[in-house]
C-alpha cells in the first residue's frame, strides 16, 4: 500500500541508516526506490520522477538527512484517513505573502505540535497519493535544486488539497518526522550552508514566483 523513495547524493553514510529506519517503520513498507544521484546529480525535483515508478497508491519521499521515528508513516497515514492531503515533517506558516526571510513560524519536528496542522508547505519528507503527482508537474520550468517544496503545496492547493503537519510532540520521538534533523541537516552538503548567498537568492525568487502566479498563503490577507 505504501512506497518509500529514498535519495543517494552526497550523504550516502547514512543510506543504511535510513534504510533500517524504513524497515522499523510500525506499518509495513513493502517497497523502497531509491533516486541515485552520486555519479549524476539530476536535482531535488527528480525524486518526484522516481515516485511516478513506484506500485502503491501511497508515497513517501524522505530527504537523505532524514531519519524518521517508528512512527512516523503511520502517523502520516493516520491523519490523512482523517483529512485528506499532503503530509510532511516540517511545515512553514508565513506571516503574509510579502516576503520569504524572516516571515515566518515552523511547526513539526523543528518546532513541535501536539495536534495537526495545517501549513503553507512542508519539507524533509512527503506522503501523498501516488496520483496526485500529476499535478506536482504542472509547472513550466523546472529548477535544479530548490523550489519542489513550495511547488507540490501550490499545485495540490489549485486541486483543493491542503498541506499538513501530523503530531509531533516533543514526548513522543517514534512520531517525529525527523530524528537528527538538526545534526544531519546542518552539515556542509546542505546547499543552504554550502552557498547560501546562491540558494537564498533562489528561494526569495521562487517564492514571489509562485505568489505572482496565485499561491494563497494561510496568511493571505495579512499585511507586515
Amino acid at each position: 500500500m505504501i512506497s518509500v523513495v529514498l535519495t543517494k547524493y552526497k550523504r550516502t553514510h547514512l543510506f543504511e541508516e535510513q534504510v533500517r529506519s524504513i524497515e522499523n517503520q510500525s506499518v509495513h513498507i513493502d517497497e523502497i526506490l531509491v533516486c541515485d544521484n552520486t555519479s549524476n546529480n539530476k536535482g531535488v525535483w527528480e525524486r518526484f520522477n522516481v515516485a511516478t515508478k513506484a506500485k502503491n497508491e501511497f508515497v513517501c519521499i524522505i530527504d537523505d538527512d532524514t531519519i524518521p521515528g517508528s512512527l512516523w508513516i503511520d502517523n502520516c497515514f493516520s491523519e490523512f484517513w482523517k483529512q485528506e492531503g499532503l503530509y510532511g515533517t516540517c511545515g512553514y506558516i508565513f506571516n503574509s505573502p510579502k516576503q520569504y526571510e524572516n516571515n515566518y513560524q515552523r511547526i513539526g519536528w523543528c518546532e513541535p505540535n501536539k495536534k495537526v496542522t495545517q501549513v503553507d508547505y512542508v519539507v524533509h519528507n512527503w506522503f501523498f497519493k501516488k496520483e496526485w503527482l500529476d499535478f506536482f508537474w504542472r509547472v513550466d520550468e523546472i529548477p535544479h535544486n530548490y523550489g519542489e517544496d513550495m511547488n507540490f503545496s501550490f499545485q495540490l492547493q489549485k486541486e483543493g488539497i491542503n498541506t499538513y503537519v501530523p503530531p509531533q510532540p516533543s514526548s513522543i520521538p517514534s512520531l517525529w518526522g525527523s530524528l537528527k534533523g538538526n545534526e544531519y541537516g546542518d552539515d556542509e552538503n546542505s546547499l543552504w550552508v554550502s552557498n547560501p548567498n546562491n540558494f537564498k537568492t533562489n528561494m526569495f525568487k521562487f517564492f514571489d514566483k509562485q505568489i505572482n502566479d496565485g499561491w494563497k498563503l494561510l496568511n493571505t490577507d495579512t499585511l507586515i
